[in-house]
């Protein structure tokens, strides 16, 4: 046996006799690189530091500052509307949504969207409602009680209304329609909350009273000549009907029987108001009774004077569809100029709201603060870095 294994031999006895203490938790040295180390070089580094992190959270928070207050902030309000045709006629179809509407319904709606595209009708309305100063008060000059134009070919009012409509990227006014109900609402984006209620509430019913006006020169316009059609229609004969009481053939002038149903007409319009008006009055089953019995003779005439030749029928069926439409039109046009029948009217008004809904300053305020704080650590391991290899390369110099 050689002398370094008698050696081993003996430092081995020594381990297991009985004079050594043996430690129940013997020591194993951690290692050097692991989490805890990282940990507490982070803190020391953070410690040493602090400043470098303090002035991270302050440029974070001052630059997000700036920018909010730079950036105009954009106010959000809506308006819940509907549309009332004039003349609903039951027509339905799938729009692209997949959802039913109301032809004559849509059509009215797309004529009112159409409106707040317009610069004649926006700059209309901001005439009438003075709300041109508050949108052009970056532009005006008291000095010269002028506005300081960019375009010197449109006024004011056409100028503001160019800035509201310009946009498709932020569109001031939106329109939506809800996919299960079908409500139909206005939007209106502007960096002032009682100007953008302004113009959502009033933009709607000045958009009622022009698309009013506008149906009642149309209503007009289609009286005057349906008026005409029939006066040259109705003097060109004189009628003879039978009379129901006495059984005798009378020859009645064109002036009688014109009387006679413009007296039905003017009871059919009475009626339409009375219903829309005054709904349970005493004197409309009268007044329907009378219509039933002008519309009995009327249709007694009407058979006796088609009896008397094709040509005298069919000339009578052309004036009495004529008289129908003549009829309808002015109690529609009547029904218009009383006010009593909108065609937009306003469901849920616009309110000013408190806060901006962009930019979310709270949103942002708090994700500065987290770059701030990601910000300032790197930093900080960044100038300890740069300070640990320079005091190595001073060491090996």
């Amino acid at each position: 046996m050689s002398s370094e294994q008698q050696e081993n031999d003996q430092f081995k006895d020594l381990n297991t006799s009985s004079n050594v203490t043996q430690f129940p938790h013997p020591y194993h040295p951690q290692n050097s690189k692991g989490i805890n180390f990282y940990l507490s070089e982070l803190q020391l580094s953070l410690k040493r530091n602090w400043w470098i992190l303090l002035a991270s959270f302050l440029i974070a928070f001052l630059g997000t500052w700036s920018y909010l207050e730079l950036n105009p902030k954009t106010y959000v309000v809506r308006v819940s509307y509907e549309v009332i045709p004039l003349n609903p006629v039951n027509l339905q179809q799938k729009n692209d949504e997949g959802r039913i509407v109301d032809l004559e319904e849509e059509f009215l709606n797309q004529r009112t969207i159409r409106l707040f595209q317009k610069i004649e009708f926006v700059s209309f309305f901001l005439d009438r409602t003075g709300l041109t100063s508050l949108i052009l008060a970056d532009l005006y000059d008291p000095t010269t009680d002028t506005y300081d134009l960019p375009n010197d070919s449109l006024s004011p009012d056409e100028f503001a209304a160019a800035l509201l409509t310009g946009s498709n990227k932020n569109p001031t006014f939106e329109f939506q329609a809800e996919k299960s109900s079908g409500l139909k609402s206005l939007t209106v984006q502007f960096h002032n909350p009682e100007l953008a209620t302004s113009l959502a509430n009033d933009g709607l019913r000045w958009a009622n009273d022009y698309l009013l006006s506008q149906e009642i020169i149309d209503l007009q316009r289609e009286l005057d000549s349906l008026g005409q059609s029939l006066r040259q229609l109705g003097t060109e004969k004189s009628i003879e009907v039978k009379s129901a009481e006495m059984g005798n053939s009378l020859s009645v002038s064109p002036l009688v029987l014109e009387n006679l149903q413009q007296r039905l007409i003017d009871r059919q319009i009475e009626l339409g108001v009375f219903e829309k008006t005054q709904p349970n009055a005493a004197s409309i089953a009268g007044m329907k009774a009378e219509i039933g019995v002008l519309e009995a003779k009327l249709a007694e005439l009407n058979k006796q004077r088609d009896s008397q030749s094709i040509g005298d029928g069919r000339e009578s069926e052309g004036i009495s569809k004529l008289r129908i439409q003549f009829a309808q039109n002015q109690s529609r046009l009547e029904l218009l100029q009383s006010g009593q029948q909108p065609l937009v009217r306003i469901i849920d008004r616009a309110i000013p709201p408190e806060n901006p809904s962009k930019p979310n300053a709270r949103l942002i305020l708090a994700l500065s603060l987290v770059v701030g704080l990601f910000g300032g650590v790197f930093l900080v391991f960044l100038v300890d870095f740069v300070r640990k290899t320079r005091q190595r390369l001073s060491l090996n110099s």
